[in-house]
């Protein structure tokens, strides 16, 4: 397990299967690697919100390879084995754990 804070806003446990953000408020979101990938920005079509999965030359993640938060509160994730660099924001990551039932959201999402 590898964890680090964010600046001012939130602390990222880095675990095997996923990634557990804890905001400075108490509220906690827990994020598997599969649902991050699948909820990427980039990895929808610009119309509809498809999901790319159904593209052709679609990829499944490994593991992230790196994660970071940028100054903006913007969560980076360097996926394993791809040339790929997924952006969230952690307000739009908090709205999620919020609308749903409990921080396990990613989790039971999979």
């Amino acid at each position: 397990m590898y964890q680090f804070e964010a600046p001012s806003t939130a602390r990222v446990i880095r675990e095997a299967e996923a990634l557990v953000i804890q905001w400075d408020d108490g509220e906690t979101g827990v994020f598997s690697h599969a649902w991050l990938w699948e909820n990427a920005p980039e990895n929808r079509y610009f119309s509809g919100g498809a999901r790319a999965y159904a593209a052709p030359g679609f990829q499944e993640p490994g593991s992230p390879w790196s994660v970071s938060v940028e100054y903006d509160e913007t969560l980076v994730i360097s996926w394993a084995g791809l040339r790929e660099v997924s952006r969230y924001s952690l307000d739009d990551l908090r709205d999620s754990v919020m609308a749903f039932a409990g921080p396990e959201l990613a989790l039971a999402a999979d």
